[in-house]
């Protein structure tokens, strides 16, 4: 063991370091306050903790215990980071930035651009003849992709850069950032992204931080004043992304999410494609997304292509302005791995001043999944969804309660602080949410007279 001058000077280096440490930490939480931009933030996520411990040890040839090996398989996730200090967006909102043990993968100089995208299926033109027009891209915001995946075949991920880069206009679109969620090695085709086209990115999580902190990781990363969130298993048709930006762009107030129109490609059929139809996303009060009536059912007025209203978000994939992300309090941090996130956002968004808009002259293909090709632990989904019920329901929690009777047993963690950003948001209450936005689900708490209720033996 150590000894004499051995351990003086061990001792002055792990003092120097927790010093060193506590520092840099203090300075993360001054400069959090004060509003990062968007740079700083990307130079505070790639120089976490993780790396500058990392440097400190390693740096002078002296390697005090390397880097473990990754035995992570597609198996149960390891443990998720801790969560760093709040940043407070121009509305005085608290939000939370993660510490991630993660960095940028660099492009190696070996490696060379691809002249050649892969092959992809090109979907059929689906769209009304009203949506193919020329658009004045001068007046489009610039937007940035922000892709997480986890355990994807390659065939899938391909498929969707290569529709991206033929199908975008990349005079707008500053970067395509995937984030490797703690891939293993054999998923996580890093190489394979970068040489598909300069403006592809990958930033790499070490440990699975789960889908809903993916983005939130994703979107702290980049400078483009709007972010559109994708998914690594779809196909974009042409002009998927301008019709898109145009609805931001009339957003003065960047209060506006919108959404693509979403065929449906089989799972058992990457090369099939099937146009949906125009339904309005909802929820039911197990905070279960579906989707529901036709536009046209429900309102006899709509008049196709026209972007319409929608009471909830389908997933993952829309778009939003960065500053209104930010201010808004981005995902809950607190939920974790997947799920529940969509519909809290929805409530979050109407309910806070905004909209969330289907836009269907933008579509693209998306493989809806029978099962998700990595583990999702149900009480994680149900904590998710219990913290969305604490937090927004209000009065109605009880109505949650009644469809989801077990979910009372469910430790769901502090929600003050989600409690705390609606209060500074001034939202509106849950009865407002259902009387202008989705009168269906207050439908659901009348009882069915009782010549319609079916008969049980």
């Amino acid at each position: 063991m150590f000894k004499g001058k051995s351990l003086a000077v061990l001792t002055s280096v792990l003092v120097t370091v927790t010093c060193v440490v506590i520092y840099l930490e203090w300075r993360a939480v001054q400069d959090i306050r004060k509003g990062l931009s968007g740079t700083e933030l990307k130079s505070l996520f790639a120089k976490g903790r993780h790396a500058l411990l990392h440097r400190m040890v390693i740096s002078g040839g002296h390697s005090w215990g390397g880097p473990a090996a990754d035995t992570r398989g597609p198996g149960p996730p390891a443990p998720a980071a801790p969560a760093a200090p709040a940043l407070r967006g121009a509305s005085g909102a608290s939000t939370t930035v993660l510490s991630v043990a993660g960095s940028d993968v660099e492009l190696r100089p070996d490696l060379r651009i691809s002249t050649e995208l892969p092959s992809f299926p090109t979907p059929r033109e689906v769209r009304h003849p009203s949506c193919i027009r020329d658009f004045d891209l001068q007046t489009l915001p610039r937007a940035s992709l922000v892709i997480p995946y986890l355990n994807e075949t390659w065939a899938q991920i391909s498929a969707t850069v290569a529709s991206l880069v033929a199908h975008s206009p990349l005079e707008v679109v500053d970067e395509i950032l995937f984030i490797d969620d703690g891939n293993a090695p054999e998923w996580q085709h890093h190489h394979e992204l970068l040489s598909l086209h300069p403006k592809v990115k990958v930033h790499r999580n070490e440990v699975r931080q789960g889908l809903i902190r993916a983005k939130v990781i994703g979107a702290a990363l980049i400078d483009s004043p709007v972010i559109i969130f994708m998914e690594p298993h779809c196909v974009v048709s042409r002009q998927w992304l301008e019709p898109l930006l145009e609805q931001l762009a009339l957003s003065k107030d960047h209060r506006t999410l919108v959404m693509p129109t979403l065929d449906i490609i089989p799972e058992n059929n990457f090369n099939q494609y099937l146009p949906a139809n125009h339904h309005i996303g909802g929820f039911d009060w197990t905070l279960t997304f579906g989707w529901k009536d036709l536009i046209e059912k429900r309102n006899s007025s709509y008049t196709y292509p026209d972007p319409y209203p929608t009471p909830a978000l389908s997933g993952g994939i829309f778009g939003i302005w960065k500053d209104n992300w930010e201010q808004m309090g981005t995902y809950d941090i607190n939920m974790t791995e997947w799920g529940g996130e969509h519909i809290e956002m929805s409530l979050r968004t109407w309910r806070c001043h905004g909209r969330i808009l289907v836009v269907p002259c933008s579509r693209m293909g998306h493989v809806f999944r029978a099962k998700n090709p990595y583990i999702v632990h149900v009480p994680e989904v149900m904590k998710n969804t219990k913290r969305a019920a604490l937090v927004w329901l209000d009065e109605h929690l009880e109505d949650y309660y009644k469809k989801v009777p077990y979910a009372r047993q469910i430790q769901a963690g502090d929600v003050s602080e989600r409690i705390k950003l609606k209060e500074s948001l001034e939202c509106e209450s849950m009865d407002w949410y259902m009387d202008n936005i989705y009168p269906e689900l207050r439908a659901e708490l009348t009882p069915k007279p009782h010549h319609l209720r079916t008969a049980h033996h």
